[in-house]
C-alpha cells in the first residue's frame, strides 16, 4: 500500500515596481487567477467643495484627482499601457484560468475585445453596487453608485468555479470601505467583494496575481482564504501600507 503526502506551501509575495517589468520574471502559465483593479484614467483635476453647502450635502471636499498613476494624455496612451500589462497577464495565466478586473464602464469593451481576440471567452460582468455612494454635490446627474468588473476565462484548460457555494447574482451591494478596513487610498475596494471572487473562482492552494495591489486587499484576503498571492505595486506609499496589512514588516 502506497501512501502519498500532499504538501501545500502557501506564500504571499509583495513586489515594489512596474508590473509590466516585474511580471516578466513570473513563469508562463503559472498563475491560476488574475484579480486586479488597474488604473483606468478616471482621475480629474477637480475638487468639489461641500463646506459652504448649506443643504443636506454639506461635508468634506470631494477630490477627483487620484494621483499621477491614473492619468493618461489620451485614449491611445491608455490603451497602450493597458495592453502591455494585459499581455503579461495572458502569458502567466494558466489555460482555463480566470482574468477578473475592475475597469472603466466606458472603456471595458476595449478590454473585452482584446482578451477575446487573444484566446479568452467572456464570463460576463459583475456590478459592485455602493449602498452609500458619494452625493452629487453639483446636482447635474445621478450619483455614481456602481462599478463594473469583467470576467474572462483563458481557453484550453479546466475552469474553476465553485458552484457548491450556491447561486449568486452578478452583483453585490456593499458600503464604501470605512472603519478599520479603510486605508489612505482613493479607490480601495471592500474585502467582501474580493473575497467573493476568490472563493468562487479559485481553490485553496491556488496562486493569485494582482498586478496593481494598492493597499494589499487581494493579498490579505488570499492569505485569509489559504491561497497564495503575488502582489505588485509601483507606489512606495501604497506598497508600505500593503506590507503592514499582511504583516510583511522587516
Amino acid at each position: 500500500m502506497k501512501l502519498f503526502l500532499l504538501v501545500v506551501i502557501m506564500f504571499q509575495i509583495l513586489v515594489l515596481g512596474d508590473c509590466r517589468e516585474v511580471m516578466k520574471k513570473i513563469p508562463s502559465e503559472s498563475i491560476d487567477l488574475v484579480l486586479t483593479d488597474p488604473p483606468y484614467g478616471i482621475s480629474k483635476e477637480v475638487v468639489i467643495s461641500r463646506k459652504r453647502n448649506l443643504g443636506k450635502f454639506r461635508g468634506s471636499d470631494i477630490i477627483l484627482d487620484f494621483g499621477e498613476w491614473d492619468k493618461f494624455s489620451d485614449l491611445k496612451e491608455f490603451l497602450n499601457f493597458t495592453f502591455q500589462w494585459v499581455d503579461e497577464c495572458i502569458r502567466v495565466l494558466r489555460p482555463g484560468g480566470m482574468f477578473i478586473s475592475y475597469f472603466d464602464r466606458d472603456k471595458i469593451n476595449f478590454l473585452s475585445y482584446y482578451l477575446q481576440k487573444n484566446g479568452f471567452k467572456s464570463k460576463g460582468y459583475f456590478a459592485h453596487i455602493k449602498s452609500n455612494p458619494v452625493p452629487q454635490a453639483r446636482k447635474v446627474k445621478w450619483m455614481n453608485a456602481w462599478e463594473i468588473v469583467g470576467l474572462w476565462q483563458k481557453n484550453g484548460g479546466k475552469l474553476t468555479y465553485n458552484y457548491q457555494l450556491g447561486q449568486h447574482p452578478d452583483y453585490m451591494i456593499v458600503p464604501i470601505v470605512s472603519g478599520k478596513e479603510r486605508l489612505k487610498h482613493p479607490t480601495q475596494k471592500p474585502e467582501k467583494i474580493i473575497e467573493l471572487f476568490i472563493k468562487y473562482w479559485s481553490n485553496e492552494g491556488d496562486i493569485i496575481l494582482d498586478p496593481f495591489v494598492g493597499t494589499g486587499t487581494t493579498l490579505k484576503v488570499a492569505k485569509d482564504l489559504k491561497r497564495s498571492c503575488i502582489g505588485i505595486e509601483i507606489n512606495p506609499e501604497y506598497f508600505e501600507m500593503a506590507k503592514r496589512r499582511i504583516n510583511l514588516i522587516e
